[in-house]
C-alpha cells in the first residue's frame, strides 16, 4: 500500500523523542489522531489512514513512548497515561492543529480517554476500540487479586532489566493474524520491561467519574467475544458518556483494530461523514 502522503517527524522531549506521522494535505477539513495499542506502533492505522487520505481527511499517528521509532528508556515512570497524554499534547502543539477527532484502540483508547479529560476543548469526536475505563479486574469480580498481579508483574519488569536490544523488531501492525500471532510479534517490539510497566498500570485506571464529563459524539466500538472487556463495562461507559453510540464488533476477539481492518475503517468513516459532511 502506498503511504508516500505521510510525512515523518518528532518532538523531543526530556525524555527522549516521541516519533509520528501525519499528512495535512487539505486546509479547513478534519483530521483525525490515532493510538495504537500495547506493543504496536503507527502500522496499525496505515490502512484506515489511506483511505482517510482519499476522503481527504487530514491524519496523525504517533509511535507511543516506548513503541515503534519512539525511544525506549527504561523508566517505569515514563509509562504513565499522564506522560502518553502530555506527549500527545506537544505533539498537537507542534502542528498547531487546533481540533480533531481522536480514535484510540486498548491501551491508546485510554490514553484517549485520559487525554480528553484534561485538554476536552480540542476534541471535536472520541471513537474508542476495545478499551477499558477501569481496572477490569474490578468487572470480573477478583478485585482483591489486584494487588498479587500489580506485585509479581513489577517484580518480573525488574528482573528483566538486563534485556538490551541494539533495535526491536518493527512490523506493519495491520497485518497481524490471529491471538497468538499478535502477542508473539508484539513481545519482540519493546523491551519486556516497558510492557510489563504499562500491562501493570491496567490496576491504575479510572476513568468512571471522568467519562461523565465527555460532551462530544462518541462512539465506543466492542466486541462480545472480548475477553478483557464485560459487556457490563460497555453499558456502564455508554451510560456516563452522553449520547455514546455502542457497535458490536463482528470480530471474534479484542483485537479489532488489527485483525478487522476493514469494518473498523467503516466505523471510522461513517463517523467522520456522518458528524462532519
Amino acid at each position: 500500500m502506498e503511504n508516500d502522503y505521510l510525512k515523518k517527524s518528532f518532538i523531543e522531549t526530556a525524555n527522549g523523542r516521541i516519533f509520528y506521522f501525519y499528512d495535512n494535505s487539505f486546509p479547513n477539513r478534519p483530521f483525525a489522531v490515532f493510538l495504537h495499542g500495547l506493543s504496536s506502533n503507527h502500522t496499525t492505522w496505515l490502512k484506515p489512514m489511506e483511505v482517510l487520505h482519499q476522503h481527504k481527511y487530514n491524519v496523525l499517528a504517533p509511535d507511543l513512548r516506548g513503541h515503534g521509532f519512539s525511544d525506549k528508556i527504561k523508566n517505569k515512570k515514563l509509562y504513565q497515561l499522564p506522560v502518553f497524554s502530555n506527549d500527545l499534547r506537544e505533539i498537537i502543539k507542534k502542528e498547531g492543529i487546533n481540533s480533531f477527532i481522536l480514535i484510540g484502540y486498548s491501551f491508546g483508547g485510554q490514553v484517549a480517554l485520559e487525554y480528553v479529560s484534561k485538554y476536552p476543548e480540542s476534541i471535536k469526536g472520541l471513537v474508542l476500540l476495545s478499551t477499558n475505563h477501569i481496572n477490569p479486574f474490578k468487572y470480573w469480580k477478583i478485585n482483591l487479586l489486584t494487588p498479587i498481579a500489580v506485585g509479581f508483574l513489577n517484580l518480573l519488569a525488574i528482573a528483566l532489566l538486563w534485556q538490551k536490544k541494539k533495535t526491536y523488531y518493527y512490523y506493519q501492525h495491520g497485518k497481524a493474524e490471529g491471538y497468538w500471532g499478535s502477542v508473539k510479534h508484539g513481545l519482540m517490539t519493546m523491551p519486556l520491561s516497558i510492557n510489563l510497566w504499562m500491562l501493570s498500570n491496567m490496576a491504575n485506571i479510572d476513568f468512571k467519574e471522568s467519562i461523565k464529563k465527555i460532551k462530544v459524539p462518541t462512539d465506543i466500538v466492542w466486541s462480545k467475544k472480548d475477553f478483557f472487556i464485560t459487556k457490563t463495562e460497555i453499558k456502564d461507559m455508554a451510560n456516563a458518556i452522553k449520547g455514546a453510540k455502542v457497535i458490536i464488533s463482528k470480530n471474534e476477539n479484542h483485537f479489532i483494530g488489527t485483525n478487522s481492518q476493514n469494518e473498523t475503517i467503516e466505523i471510522i468513516i461513517n463517523f467522520l461523514d456522518n458528524k462532519f459532511i
